[in-house]
């Protein structure tokens, strides 16, 4: 194992440094390294607390609009039910169909003619 030190490469005189771009010219992608900064599990970390902060109220908010909707729901249907026998009960008495009457004609009181 060598305990010696690294050295960084030789300037070069004519460009600068070699890793370094001229001004205005991009670096390639491919190549570039980042060196300055967190590690990468330092914004896994914060991204996680964040989400983690951020899901009890939206989760707070999916409970409650859920249990809107049921408790709408049971209304509606508690409502239909109640209402079934009075709006049956309208309709009946406005349409005669449960009288039952045979056409009889009435007589009226005829005068007796004599002949």
């Amino acid at each position: 194992m060598s305990t010696h030190l690294i050295e960084p490469p030789a300037p070069d005189t004519e460009r600068g440094a070699p890793h370094l771009p001229e001004p205005g010219e991009l670096p390639p992608l491919l190549g570039f390294v980042p060196v300055a900064g967190p590690p990468a599990f330092v914004f896994v970390g914060f991204g996680a607390v964040l989400l983690l902060l951020l899901v009890p109220p939206i989760a707070l908010v999916a409970t409650l609009a859920g249990v809107a909707l049921v408790v709408a729901t049971a209304l509606v249907t508690l409502g239909a039910i109640l209402a079934a026998p009075l709006l049956l009960v309208r309709y009946l008495r406005g349409h005669p169909l449960g009288h039952f009457s045979l056409a009889v004609p009435r007589l009226r009181r005829l005068k007796v003619r004599r002949v």
